[in-house]
């Protein structure tokens, strides 16, 4: 029978450094040849877009898929698992939790193995939901002793500073600039709504050792970072290939001849020690990411077997007929 979870079902069944855990074994498993991430599939609409994104870690027996879409100014995410042995649908899920803690998540597992190991000190650009679980999983890998956030609302970025504090218990400021945010930062957070406005962080404010995350340009007309920042970086890693292909950043950074091929490298192989991270304290470094299908089916799984485990959530009929396949 399905269980079904709402969304505070959901963040009573998890932690931080519990999505933590799943992406970075997603991601063991990925490397492995024991899951399977495929590109998502965007389709327009006159009015919004709807977003498939599949993913099956084959050796956890679970495979699933989070749809979303948007129509108007509201957006709706859902997560469906199923079992990779006799294809019974074992959970649907609301999805917007999921997606803003696996955004924060698999970012911690980048800072966790790109981030300077004494690391205490973060800037963030961006006050927004997932700025906040970025936040959360950064502290989740690094001892955290302070920290400042700009964003351009000033309203916002106090009470960002305010809550971080509080929930953390690491001392955040609220600054007027960008460039106060990055100014003493080991690692700089960029998770911004971006779209039409162009980028929010710009090469020329880095400095050496850092390491950037930049989760804010999923669509080909949002901008995030600027291609400076991909040639200031030493190493880059992305979540998927489909970041070249699919984030406006990525493209913009391609057109501009600012992408070193060879400096990249994919957040599962980094994870599995198949491909190097950073090397050195004066490494600066780059994540950057569009979102991964499987990451989502990874926390989802996490989240079912945890509510299981805690009586979360309500049981349904399976309510889809099992066909013969045919041919």
């Amino acid at each position: 029978m399905p269980l079904v979870l709402r969304d505070d079902e959901i963040r009573q069944a998890l932690t931080m450094a519990d999505a933590v855990g799943a992406i970075e074994e997603a991601c063991r498993e990925q490397a492995a040849g024991t899951a399977i991430a495929v590109e998502r599939r965007v389709m327009w609409l006159p009015n919004g877009w709807m977003r498939l994104m599949p993913g099956a870690l084959v050796a956890s027996g679970v495979m699933g898929y989070k749809a979303l879409h948007r129509i108007g100014n509201s957006v709706r995410y859902a997560v469906h698992l199923f079992d990779c042995t006799s294809g019974e649908a074992i959970a649907i899920l609301d999805g917007w939790y999921v997606t803003a803690v696996r955004t924060g998540a698999a970012a911690g597992v980048a800072a966790k193995h790109l981030a300077p190991p004494a690391a205490t000190s973060l800037g963030v650009i961006g006050s927004g939901a997932e700025a906040r679980t970025q936040v959360e999983a950064v502290a989740a890998v690094r001892g955290l002793r302070s920290g400042k956030v700009y964003s351009r609302d000033p309203g916002r970025r106090e009470r960002f500073a305010r809550e971080m504090t509080e929930r953390l218990g690491v001392a955040f400021q609220a600054v007027d600039q960008p460039e106060k945010a990055i100014d003493g930062a080991e690692i700089l957070v960029a998770a911004t709504n971006t779209a039409g406005t162009g980028p929010a962080l710009f090469g020329r404010w880095l400095h050496k050792g850092l390491h950037v995350n930049s989760i804010g340009s999923t669509l080909k007309d949002q901008r995030e970072i600027d291609p400076a920042v991909w040639t200031f970086a030493d190493r880059i890693v992305i979540d998927s290939r489909h970041v070249l292909e699919e984030s406006g950043d990525g493209i913009a950074a391609r057109e501009a001849n600012a992408l070193d091929e060879g400096k990249v490298a994919e957040l599962h192989d980094v994870v599995a020690g198949t491909r190097p991270g950073r090397t050195d304290a004066t490494q600066t470094t780059l994540y950057k990411s569009v979102g991964l299908g499987l990451h989502d089916v990874a926390v989802a799984f996490r989240i079912f077997r945890q509510a299981r485990a805690r009586g979360l959530g309500r049981d349904i009929d399976d309510f889809q007929a099992l066909v013969p396949a045919s041919g």
